[in-house]
C-alpha cells in the first residue's frame, strides 16, 4: 500500500504541475517514469514502459472536440506497474511486464481522464463563476487570489492522486494475474506487440516532423545513433 501511495503523490503533483503549475514536461509519460522509476528503484522497468507510453501520446494529434487522454496517469500507472511487477517478480520476462505495463498505462489515461472530467469540470465552472468587490484594494485581490490559486492546487492534487492511486492498485493486481498464468505463446505476442508499439510511435513521430529540407540532417542523425550503438 506504501507504493502506491507514493505513486498517488507523484501523480498529483505531476497533475499540478500540468494543469496549475509552470506546465513544464514533468507531466510527460516519459519523464514521470524517471522520478517512478528512481522512487521504486526500477528504473529499466519503469522507463521500458514510461517510453512506450510516451511515444503513443507523442503520435495522437489533438483534434477539436476530442477527450485527451490523461498522460500523467497513463505514464505513472503504466511505469509504475512495470516497476513493481518488476519488484514482485524479478524472474518474470521483461517483454511481458512491458507490454502488460503499456497497456493497462494507456488503458488508465484512457479511464482517468473520463473520470476526472466531472471533477474538473466542476472546478473550471466554479472559477468561472469567481467575481471579487470592486471597492477591493490591492492586498485584498492578491490574497483572494493566493487562496483561491492554493485551493485549486490542492483540488487537482487530491482528484489526481486519488485517480492515480484507484487505477495504479487496480493496474498492478491485474498485471500480477496475467504474469502468473503467462505461457510462453503469450511472451512472444507481447514481445512482438512491444516491438510494434515502438516501431508505430516512432513511425508517426517522424511522419508528423518530417520536413523535406531537413531529410539530411535525419540520415546523418541516425547513421550518428548507430555508430554509437555499435561502439557501445
Amino acid at each position: 500500500m506504501v507504493w502506491f501511495v507514493a505513486l498517488a503523490l507523484v501523480g498529483g503533483a505531476l497533475a499540478v504541475d500540468h494543469r496549475a503549475g509552470w506546465q513544464g514536461l514533468l507531466a510527460h509519460p516519459v519523464f514521470a517514469s524517471v522520478l517512478v522509476g528512481a522512487i521504486l528503484g526500477e528504473m529499466n522497468a519503469a522507463l521500458s514502459a514510461g517510453l512506450l507510453v510516451e511515444l503513443v501520446y507523442l503520435s495522437i494529434l489533438p483534434m477539436r472536440g476530442g477527450r485527451p487522454a490523461d498522460p500523467v496517469t497513463s505514464g505513472v500507472v503504466g511505469s509504475g506497474t512495470a516497476a513493481l511487477l518488476a519488484r514482485q517478480s524479478p524472474g518474470a520476462d521483461p517483454a511481458v511486464v512491458c507490454a502488460i505495463s503499456v497497456f493497462l498505462g494507456l488503458a488508465g489515461g484512457e479511464l482517468g481522464a473520463r473520470l476526472t472530467a466531472p471533477f474538473f469540470a466542476l472546478h473550471n465552472r466554479f472559477l468561472g463563476s469567481l467575481e471579487f468587490p470592486p471597492d477591493l484594494d490591492r492586498r485584498g485581490l492578491a490574497r483572494r487570489l493566493s487562496l483561491v490559486h492554493l485551493g485549486s492546487v490542492v483540488f487537482i492534487f487530491a482528484v489526481e492522486g486519488l485517480t492515480v492511486l484507484l487505477l495504479g492498485a487496480a493496474a498492478f493486481y491485474a498485471g500480477s494475474a496475467v504474469t502468473r498464468i503467462a505461457e510462453s505463446a503469450f511472451v512472444l505476442g507481447a514481445a512482438y506487440w512491444s516491438a510494434l508499439v515502438l516501431a508505430i510511435g516512432v513511425g508517426s513521430i517522424v511522419h508528423l516532423f518530417w520536413q523535406h529540407r531537413f531529410r539530411h540532417w535525419l540520415a546523418a542523425l541516425a547513421g550518428l545513433v548507430v555508430i554509437l550503438l555499435w561502439i557501445v
